[in-house]
């Protein structure tokens, strides 16, 4: 799960707010309107992965 959580800091200020997103490695896999939505994708590109899956939050501060 590093290379997730590194990811989404990274890439952080690019992420649109309140959007579910899915990240596998140091990709993003999916993102949409819902959690379910985001899981189902990255499970059928990745299915032997488990990915982060969080909703991209609304203020500046994302702590992770």
């Amino acid at each position: 799960m590093d290379d997730e959580f590194e990811f989404v800091a990274q890439h952080s200020e690019e992420l649109e707010a309140g959007t579910w997103i899915a990240v596998v490695g140091n990709e993003l896999v999916a993102k949409g309107s819902s959690g379910r939505e985001v899981f189902e994708i990255a499970k059928s590109r990745f299915p032997k992965k488990e990915p982060l899956i969080m909703k991209v939050p609304d203020n500046a501060v994302m702590l992770l």
